[in-house]
């Protein structure tokens, strides 16, 4: 933490579990309210668009945080952090309570011999587009997907499951059914998007799997 708080930004790089395209998590808009006021939304979607991905997804802080707002009070299972919204709190959150900004670069899943190259290619990107190496300014990747995070479902039976074997950024239609209840009730989608992060081992009490609509921020 004192090391990110001397610095400005933050290119946090990371792999995920399963197969899926590269992905790169930017912060909120700027805003002043309670969860994560901030003040360079500009400069991270400048940035999102220039590292060579083409997708961008927002809104993590705040849906967790609504998740646990709904969680709480109810059985946990004893999971660990799953009644406190800092639990969802990373790297970039912390740089944007301390003046500065970041992203998280997803390059691939674990096993991709490709992403490495993503992140290589993306670290001289951030570097040339910060103007901290000389070389020609990177442009922004035309086609961008931009998806904005907004539901959090928790798995609360060891009886509930999946009706099909989910992968992240999967397309679901407006009342589109995901899941079962252990009591046969059935889960669709509030709206038309796509299911992201989906994990069928998911403990009692904890993120089931995610739901993201198209956004219009980039």
């Amino acid at each position: 933490m004192p090391l990110l708080a001397r610095h400005d930004v933050l290119l946090d790089l990371h792999s995920f579990r399963g197969s899926g395209k590269p992905f790169v998590f930017i912060g909120p808009p700027n805003n002043d309210g309670p969860i994560e006021p901030f003040r360079f939304a500009a400069e991270e979607q400048g940035l999102a668009a220039r590292l060579g991905v083409h997708r961008v997804v927002d809104g993590w802080l705040s849906t967790y945080a609504g998740g646990v707002a709904r969680r709480r009070g109810r059985a946990t299972a004893g999971a660990p952090g799953i009644d406190d919204a800092l639990y969802g709190f990373g790297t970039t959150e912390y740089m944007r309570t301390v003046g500065g900004w970041g992203m998280t670069l997803e390059c691939g899943f674990h096993e991709d011999p490709d992403a490495e190259h993503v992140a290589y290619q993306a670290i001289r990107n951030a570097l040339t587009h910060l103007r901290l190496t000389d070389g020609d300014q990177p442009q922004p990747v035309s086609g961008l997907e931009c998806l904005h995070l907004c539901e959090v479902v928790d798995r609360r039976d060891a009886g509930d499951r999946f009706v099909q074997p989910w992968s992240s950024f999967e397309p679901v239609a407006q009342g589109q059914e995901i899941a079962e209840r252990g009591n046969g009730e059935k889960v669709v989608s509030p709206f038309d998007g796509c299911i992201v992060f989906p994990n069928p081992d998911a403990a009692l009490g904890t993120e089931w799997f995610y739901l993201a609509r198209t956004s219009t921020r980039l």
